[in-house]
C-alpha cells in the first residue's frame, strides 16, 4: 500500500485538480493551478497532498454548482511546450485577461505528475524496475520519434474541451522549437486553433504578446 508520502498519492492528489479543470465553467484558474504544480516541486510531500486534496474537495464542490472562475462560453486555451516556471507567468497572465487556461503540457504541469509509479514489488531491484519504466513513459521533447507526446496533448485537449492551443518555446531551448513543428501539423489535422508563442524571460516583449493573443482569442470567439 502507498504510504502518506508516497509519490503516487502526492501525484494523484495533482490529478484530482487537473481533472476537475476540464469543467464548463472552469474552477479554477490557470495560473493558480501553475502555482500548485510549482509548489509540488519543493513543499513537504505529506502536507502538500494533504493540502491539495483538501483544494480538490473545493473545486469538486465548485463543480457541482456550476460555479467557475469566468462565465461558460469564456475561450478555453491549453498551453503546451516549455516549462514555465515561477516568476515567468507572463504569458498565462495576458492568456487569462480574456480566456481560461484549463490545462497545460508542460514539465511543470501535467507532464510532471500524470504518469504514475507502479508501487507493487518484493525486492528493491523490482522497485527500481518500476522506477525505471515510469520514466521511459516521459514524453519531453528532447525524445524522438515522440508520438506520445502528440497523443497527450491531443488527449487534453479533447478531454478539456480546448478552444485552441498556445505552444509555447523559450529561446535557445531547441528541442520544443523544433517540435512544435510537428506538434502544430498534427493538431491543425484535427481542427485545433494553434499559436507558436516564441519568447524568453524578460518584458519587454509583453505588448507584442497581448497583441497577438488577443488577436487569437478574437479569432477563437469567431
Amino acid at each position: 500500500m502507498p504510504g502518506p508520502s508516497s509519490p503516487s498519492r502526492k501525484r494523484k492528489a495533482v490529478n484530482r485538480i487537473s481533472a476537475l479543470r476540464c469543467a464548463d465553467p472552469a474552477p479554477i484558474s490557470g495560473l493558480d493551478a501553475l502555482l500548485i504544480n510549482q509548489v509540488f516541486f519543493y513543499d513537504d510531500p505529506v502536507r502538500f497532498t494533504d493540502s491539495v486534496n483538501k483544494i480538490a474537495d473545493e473545486l469538486e464542490e465548485r463543480v457541482r454548482n456550476k460555479e467557475g472562475v469566468a462565465p461558460i462560453g469564456t475561450p478555453r486555451i491549453l498551453l503546451a511546450g516549455c516549462p514555465m516556471a515561477v516568476p515567468n507567468w507572463k504569458l498565462p497572465q495576458i492568456v487569462e485577461n480574456s480566456a481560461v487556461i484549463v490545462n497545460e503540457e508542460l514539465c511543470t504541469s501535467d507532464r510532471g505528475h500524470h504518469l504514475l509509479t507502479e508501487e507493487t514489488g518484493e525486492t528493491v531491484d523490482e522497485l527500481l524496475d518500476n522506477i525505471v519504466e515510469r520514466y521511459f513513459q516521459i514524453h519531453c521533447a528532447i525524445f524522438t520519434p515522440n508520438p506520445a507526446r502528440l497523443e497527450r496533448i491531443n488527449e487534453l485537449y479533447t478531454s478539456c474541451k480546448a478552444d485552441g492551443i498556445i505552444h509555447y518555446n523559450l529561446q535557445f531551448c531547441q528541442p520544443y522549437q523544433v517540435e512544435s513543428g510537428l506538434v502544430e501539423k498534427e493538431l491543425e489535422k484535427a481542427g485545433a486553433a494553434f499559436l507558436r508563442i516564441d519568447t524568453d524571460y524578460s518584458q519587454e516583449d509583453i505588448g507584442q504578446l497581448q497583441t497577438r493573443i488577443e488577436a487569437f482569442i478574437e479569432m477563437i470567439r469567431g
